[in-house]
């Protein structure tokens, strides 16, 4: 049988994707590139946020004519049946739902039984960045969040396990990995191992790689941090930290049941800069969320001030099925999100500039990892710049000298 699979979302959700692939090429599917040419369709779907849902829907709409059309099998997958699976039967009961389980899949398809696991084959999507869970579920109970329900509870993988999937990828030559999870931060806690055991695991392989860590909450990083930032010496660590704060405001922290203060954020930032200057430093915010004052939001635009961080991911709240903070009192008008959003947009545009144009003039070395646009590629910097060039070639570590700064990249050339 011919499969279409086709993904969205979070790092971890394209791993997904790629290993549902795999999975699928080896139980003798042929994976084709447009749905109408299968028999069996997979949409893997986030719901994070209100608005990724609604396009979720709208995909799995198209898809379900299609596969109506074909009399093709369509399974929307992933965290969205999970989350919200009235909205996706209110297209059609027809329509196969499967949470993030690959078991589950296996078992729809009438296949051997498989778990996502490091020792799955999949089909990668890039010639040389390698997506590596380091562990599923977390030990959040953020009140706004529906993940943790689609998801479930701490589940890491052995030191072992990784180390060798890193190998593997290695030898079959990639040279970017993306470590990931919902949280990097608690790895290992069900293990008694944590991410720096893991790093300093991995980085005893020999070879001029790149590696970089996804999204650590702040709670869980402020316990390990000294030791953390110690082992972003060795070059072939991105300096890129991705610590979501979500709010300035002690008072809303507590209410998003957030393991951290205002202040445990602000310093780990300072620690940060302090030992790496230019080092990029992600964050996301929610404005707007339920019983959010003005002056609750005038903290979260002063923490962003203080803390410039280069990356911003900023959402209006909107409250996910099942959550707790769904039936909290106090829930903002739109037209209130909305204005606090776009203060926070512009004011995050200038601090990402502002960061950016710290790297003009600059000769950076740098690892082309993606096309651009038109004939442009791409490439990360020590810092986890991305810097646009005319010419190259994927996988190429190149020198470069930057020439201009926009809000979102770096354009550079070739040293004379």
């Amino acid at each position: 049988m011919k499969a279409f699979v086709e993904g969205f979302g979070c790092s971890l959700n394209k791993s997904d994707t790629e290993q549902v692939r795999g999975f699928l090429a080896q139980n003798n599917f042929e994976l084709v590139s447009k749905p109408e040419d299968a028999g069996l369709l997979v949409l893997n779907t986030c719901a994070v946020k209100e608005q990724t849902e609604t396009r979720m829907l709208r995909r799995a709409k198209e898809l379900y004519a299609i596969a109506g059309e074909n009399k093709s099998t369509l399974v929307v997958f992933g965290c969205l049946p999970k989350i919200n699976p009235k909205a996706v039967s209110s297209i059609s009961k027809e329509i196969v739902q499967i949470g993030p389980s690959l078991e589950a899949l296996a078992s729809f398809l009438e296949l051997p039984l498989q778990q996502f696991s490091p020792g799955l084959e999949e089909k990668k999507t890039s010639s040389i960045v390698s997506i590596i869970p380091i562990c599923r579920g977390c030990l959040g109970s953020c009140s706004y969040c529906s993940v943790r329900n689609a998801r479930g509870a701490l589940k890491s993988y052995s030191v072992p396990s990784l180390d060798k999937k890193f190998k593997q990828a290695l030898k079959q030559g990639s040279k970017e990995f993306w470590l990931t999870a919902q949280d990097c931060g608690c790895y290992g806690f069900d293990l008694d191992t944590n991410i720096v055991a893991l790093l300093k695991t991995l980085l005893k392989n020999k070879g001029d790689f790149r590696i970089r860590i996804g999204m650590i909450n702040p709670g869980h990083l402020k316990e390990f941090l000294p030791e953390y930032l110690a082992l972003f010496e060795d070059l072939r660590l991105f300096r890129f930290f991705h610590l979501p704060v979500q709010s300035g405001s002690g008072k809303i922290l507590g209410e998003m049941n957030r393991p951290y203060t205002r202040n445990d954020f602000l310093e780990i930032a300072e620690e940060i800069r302090k030992a790496f200057p230019n080092a990029s430093i992600a964050t996301d915010v929610i404005v707007g969320f339920p019983g959010e004052t003005e002056p609750d939001f005038n903290q979260t635009v002063s923490l962003l001030r203080q803390a410039k961080p280069d990356v911003v991911n900023i959402s209006r709240f909107g409250a996910r099925p099942n959550t707790l903070a769904e039936k909290m009192n106090g829930q903002l008008h739109g037209r209130v999100k909305k204005a606090r959003s776009r203060i926070v947009t512009k004011l995050c545009a200038g601090l990402s500039l502002e960061r950016n144009k710290l790297f003009v003039d600059r000769g950076l070395e740098i690892l082309l990892d993606e096309r651009g646009k038109g004939k442009t590629l791409v490439g990360r910097s020590q810092d986890y710049k991305p810097v646009v060039l005319k010419e190259g070639c994927i996988g190429d570590l190149v020198k470069v000298k930057v020439e201009r700064a926009f809000q979102t990249y770096l354009a550079g050339t070739p040293p004379n």
